[in-house]
């Protein structure tokens, strides 16, 4: 009975796989020419994948690409994490997404000591020290335009004095994205370079130095266009030699950084244009120095003694801080207009750039005096031993050359409009008419007692503010500037840069030092600086460096004033 039921299964199964067989047969049958042929080929693509397959797995492990700062890419793996890299170096690919992202920065500490000129801080009535917005370096952003002159009584305590800071560190977030536009990109930087000496950071230093963060760069762009924060148009960073002092060179055509809209177009045979707008900062060089449209300070109608307070009701105990932007007239308008060619080479790259600006002065009253300001550069390096092997195919010579009218901040330490404006000057009817102060002089605010116009000063029918303004003096000046260095390559992982820059500033002193016979000392003719330095990588992403620094001031009333300098840093990137 169990032996039927076998038999029973066995045909049960095999009827139908004999039917399956058969049938597979005659359709065999039916195109056996083809089938053959098809077979032959599937075999040939197998032996070629195979003999491939063994070609790689022979082959010699291929080297990571080089990041330049960084050395070679590494991924490491994680056991059960497929490490994914993004589409740029030191970059991930975001899980789900096509956006690549990285996350780098550095840390920094510095130390620099000032064998002679460190800038005085707001103690005893601007002649104490030391001043912390100067903690990084001497350089043209730094202590170089503040250099304690010679005439001064301050000059000998800027002598060695010593900083030690982490404020160059730095954090970045750079995101890329493939569109269909081009590649969209969203970058934000930070630092904590925040200078506002004396009056947020007041005891930075005490108990626990807390630096304020400071935004450096924030910008997105989306093919060739940009929009957001980032190195100004004008400025060549390629054309940059490398310091340890954060102040950088004396000068330099452009903003290191600067709000902006601008469009990128690569040409043929490495050339580069860029055309866009930025920001407007005006500037005026006035009878109290420098000013800068967004320069903050609290107003006060007099500075304060050390010894008396001269303002009345003011408590003595008030810092003696004085205020140059007090009076300050200037008026943002139009964006400066910027634009650069460049051309890109083996040996290195040129570049040339011009801008058009304005600045306005004006009080709503009798003063609205408007002013065009323009400039042009040219920059670039050169690799003199391009091709040689070894370091020495590294060296590099680097330069650059600005010139303008009235080019403010677009060439760095430019000046801006020179004017006679806060300064006391004699109005017909009035007597000598004093912004500042009543004292002496009739002031802006001076009234006859019988007036009943509260927000007019009239005296002896005369409106003072107007008949001030119709008197007062401008002029556009001119600024030259250029800068040169050299860099060379020791051994692969040990180099040196010699730096030497300056600018010249020509200012009529006839407007600007009206009313004073120390004419002025704030606002300066001459800037200069030298950098000589050595740095060591051990690895790809440290820096030691160590720096010598002289810098050179001068007024426009022929003041003088030098600081030496000893600077060195550790810098680990990420």
């Amino acid at each position: 009975m169990i032996g039927n039921r076998r038999v029973l299964s066995a045909a049960a199964i095999g009827t139908p796989v004999a039917a399956f067989v058969l049938l597979a047969g005659v359709l065999l049958a039916g195109s056996s020419a083809a089938s053959a042929d098809e077979l032959a080929d599937l075999r040939a693509n197998q032996e070629l994948l195979q003999k491939r397959i063994d070609q790689l797995s022979q082959a010699p492990p291929q080297a990571a690409p080089y990041v330049p700062g960084f050395g070679p890419e590494t991924h490491k793996e994680v056991a059960g994490v497929t490490a994914v890299g993004g589409s740029f170096p030191r970059s991930f690919l975001i899980p789900g997404t096509d956006t690549s992202l990285r996350i780098g920065g550095f840390a920094n500490g510095s130390v620099l000591w000032y064998i002679k000129g460190a800038a005085p801080g707001g103690q005893l009535d601007g002649q104490g020290s030391f001043n912390t917005t100067f903690t990084d370096g001497q350089g043209g952003t730094g202590n170089l335009g503040s250099i304690p002159l010679n005439n001064s009584i301050s000059r000998n305590r800027g002598s060695g004095t010593t900083f030690i800071s982490p404020k160059q560190s730095r954090f970045l977030v750079d995101a890329r994205t493939p569109t269909a536009w081009g590649e969209a990109k969203a970058y934000i930087e930070w630092d904590f370079s925040y200078n506002n000496t004396n009056v947020i950071q007041s005891n930075a230093q005490g108990v626990t130095s807390s630096w304020l963060p400071r935004l450096r760069k924030a910008y997105g762009t989306l093919g060739g266009l940009e929009a957001g924060q980032d190195t100004g148009i004008l400025h060549d960073p390629d054309a940059d030699p490398e310091l340890v002092d954060f102040g950088g060179e004396a000068t330099g055509p452009g903003r290191g950084r600067a709000p902006q809209v601008k469009y990128t177009y690569a040409g043929p045979y490495g050339t580069v244009f860029v055309a866009g707008i930025e920001q407007n900062v005006p500037r005026l060089n006035g009878p109290f120095g420098q000013a800068d449209i967004d320069t903050n300070q609290i107003p006060t109608i007099a500075a304060c003694s050390v010894t008396a307070n001269n303002t009345t009701g003011t408590p003595a105990t008030t810092a003696c801080l004085g205020n140059a932007a007090f009076l300050s007239p200037l008026q943002t308008t139009w964006p400066e207009l910027i634009g650069t060619a460049r051309v890109n080479q083996p040996w290195g790259h040129l570049q040339i750039g011009g801008v058009i600006r304005n600045d306005r002065l004006s009080d709503n009253q009798g003063l609205d005096q408007r002013f065009v300001g323009y400039g042009g550069s040219i920059s670039g390096d050169a690799h003199p031993f391009s091709g040689n092997p070894g370091p020495l195919g590294k060296d590099d010579l680097g330069f650059g050359l600005a010139a303008g009218t009235e080019m403010a901040g677009q060439v760095a330490n430019g000046m801006g409009i020179v004017t006679n404006f806060g300064a006391p000057i004699f109005v017909p009817g009035v007597g000598l008419v004093n912004p500042l102060s009543g004292t002496f002089s009739p002031a802006w605010n001076a009234r006859d007692s019988s007036q009943s116009l509260p927000n007019t000063g009239i005296v002896n029918g005369i409106n003072v503010r107007r008949a001030y303004d119709h008197l007062v003096s401008s002029q556009s000046p001119q600024s030259y500037g250029g800068r040169i260095w050299y860099q060379h390559w020791w051994t692969e992982n040990l180099r040196s840069t010699l730096e030497v820059s300056g600018i010249w500033n020509a200012a009529n002193t006839n407007i600007l030092c009206t009313g004073s016979s120390a004419c002025n000392q704030t606002n300066n003719k001459l800037l200069s600086i030298a950098h000589a330095n050595l740095f060591w990588s051990p690895v790809a992403f440290i820096d030691f460096g160590v720096e010598y620094g002289w810098g050179h001031r001068v007024t426009v009333n022929n003041f003088k004033g030098d600081a030496y300098t000893l600077q060195g840093e550790m810098r680990v990137r990420f």
